[in-house]
């Protein structure tokens, strides 16, 4: 056979043999110099990592920051979520387990200190780390720009992930624009990507533990759901789950970060930085990953990198160029003209009353504009209720009046389901309907919430004018029932009503009206003291109440009074 394919194979020259030979040579010794490099660039930088905890051991003493600290007490106390599978989760007996379990067992095994585990949430992992409540927080949580003047991330980063929107596998979402303001999506609490759900007006609730969120969606709590694609690896795994559910879109890639305390902690971060390029190089996380058969794509590209000799410095050092960046999710946005009053007011209300209020929300120009707009959802969500409830008055006051038989009948059905239905299924049943009428949209909302809430008063209105006529008619004759004459004795309950229709408004936020309370409440899910928010929307919703009595007080000053003088 040898024989036989040599026969029939084409002549090469003795060149061309040579030129196969070294080639064939020069791949090999490739090969071979990838591992030496690559271990040599880890040992670099764990030798660096090494000589600054000897720095430190020798200012455990004086515990002038967080790693001497640490290895002045021997204890690391880190920060893990406790319900992110396979990173961080409880299991049967209670024991924390996951990569980032494992992560954390590394570094106090190299530090040569005792674990101590700080169980955290995406809400409290930040205030938790800045209160130094735990000395480093490896909680999930993605590097990004805003996050950064509370705590001091590590780079390079160990592990990265994006966002991906999961729902029903025959739902026809694929982007952005296919999620419609009637549409609920669930999202976890705190989340940097939460305020992309809440301009495009898409109605959210959000979830302080991740589990709760798969639960709302096998429940049909919601539509929707919004997570790191890796949160969702052990459930699309499950042939039974994945044969409901699956992913409909992603976007905002973004790092994952260790994280510090600010202040005191940059020796912790630098040598945490430098344990990392050598953890990445020398495959230490894919080691620890490996087990917990997390998607390994982010770590290879990060070995890949930092095995090589551009990445890290003689001396141990990462170099900058080599690291992602943070994470700007307001990248196009600026400070708003509010910053600065929202800045000196909580100084003022920390110093007078020793409130911590978060005002954040008044800083950025993106959520500001929400706020105008909110505001300018519940206006007209005001003015559009009383129009339509005094529509609505008037209209079954008319057909209670009608000669012809069957409107009666009708008006007195109308206002029978009107008066006997609760406000909510309505608004909701108004929410089914014009979802299957039309494209679902904020406005479509804004119009649909105006009309139930005028059809629910003015049920109301509408018995107390029909009534008032009646009473009229009987005592004064049909003279002295005419429109001024019953509006004025039916005028105290119409009142009462289109007040009514007024304080109704905030309940517009449950079929996707982007109104004032909606808008501060998705602004603020992750907020960590309220309070002040909370007396901003009384002071917001009160002042609309007095405004609609006050304009109704104008209206009988002019118009009821003077029927009462001719009367």
């Amino acid at each position: 056979m040898f024989r036989f394919l040599k026969s029939v194979a084409p002549p090469r020259s003795r060149t061309h043999r040579s030129g196969v030979l070294l080639s064939v040579i020069a791949f090999l010794l490739m090969l071979l110099s990838v591992q030496p490099v690559a271990r040599a660039a880890a040992a670099d930088a764990l030798d660096r990592a090494r000589d600054m905890v000897t720095e430190a051991r020798e200012d455990c003493a004086t515990g002038t920051d967080v790693l001497a600290l640490i290895l002045c007490n021997g204890v690391l106390r880190v920060g893990l979520r406790t319900d992110y599978h396979a990173f961080s989760a409880r299991n049967e007996a209670g024991t924390l387990t996951g990569f980032e379990v494992d992560l954390a067992q590394a570094i106090a095994r190299f530090l040569d200190v005792t674990l101590v585990q700080v169980p955290v949430e995406p809400k409290n992992r930040i205030p938790i780390l800045a209160s130094r409540g735990a000395d480093l927080v490896i909680a999930t949580m993605g590097h990004t720009v805003q996050r950064e003047a509370n705590a001091a991330f590590v780079r390079p980063h160990y592990y990265g992930s994006r966002t991906v929107v999961v729902g029903p596998v025959g739902s026809p979402v694929a982007g952005w624009d296919d999620l419609r303001a009637g549409h609920s999506v669930c999202l976890p609490l705190g989340a940097s990507f939460n305020i992309l759900f809440v301009q495009r007006h898409i109605r959210i609730l959000t979830f302080d533990n991740a589990t709760a969120l798969l639960d709302a969606l096998n429940f049909g709590q919601c539509a929707f759901i919004a997570h790191d694609d890796t949160f969702f690896t052990k459930w699309l795994a499950d042939p039974a789950w994945s044969a409901r559910f699956g992913i409909k879109f992603g976007f905002s890639p973004l790092p994952w970060g260790m994280a510090v305390p600010p202040e005191g902690g940059e020796r912790f971060r630098i040598l945490l930085s430098s344990l990392s390029a050598a953890w990445h190089a020398d495959r230490t996380f894919l080691a620890l990953g490996r087990p917990h058969r997390i998607p390994n794509g982010f770590l290879e590209e990060q070995r890949a990198r930092f095995a090589a000799p551009e990445c890290v410095t003689s001396g141990g050092a990462v170099v900058r160029s080599c690291l992602l960046p943070a994470v700007d999710t307001a990248a196009s946005d600026l400070p708003s003209m509010l910053a600065p009053i929202a800045a000196w007011m909580e100084a003022w209300l920390s110093g007078w009353f020793g409130l911590h209020a978060d005002l954040a929300i008044f800083k950025s120009q993106a959520s500001v504009a929400l706020l105008i707009e909110g505001i300018g959802y519940s206006l007209a969500m005001v003015i559009g209720s009383v129009i339509t409830t005094v529509a609505f008055a008037f209209g079954f006051a008319a057909m209670a009046d009608a000669g012809f038989r069957p409107v009666r009948w009708l008006a007195a059905l109308l206002t029978e389901i009107g008066q006997s239905t609760p406000m909510p299924l309505l608004l909701f049943f108004g929410y089914i309907v014009a979802g299957g009428l039309t494209y679902y949209s904020a406005v479509v909302a804004l119009f649909t919430a105006m009309i139930m809430l005028g059809f629910y008063n003015g049920s109301y209105a509408g018995q107390a004018i029909h009534d008032a006529r009646h009473s009229l008619h009987a005592t004064r004759g049909s003279g002295g029932s005419g429109f001024r004459a019953t509006v004025s004795v039916a005028w105290t309950q119409l009142v009462a009503f289109l007040i009514n229709a007024t304080k109704g408004a905030p309940a517009a936020d449950m079929i996707g009206v982007p109104e004032f309370l909606g808008v501060i409440t998705d602004l603020t899910a992750h907020t960590r003291d309220r309070f002040v928010l909370y007396v901003i929307l009384l002071i917001f919703y009160t002042a609309l109440v007095l405004a609609a009595i006050a304009l109704l007080m104008a209206v009988e000053t002019r118009f009821i009074r003077r029927v009462g003088r001719r009367a």
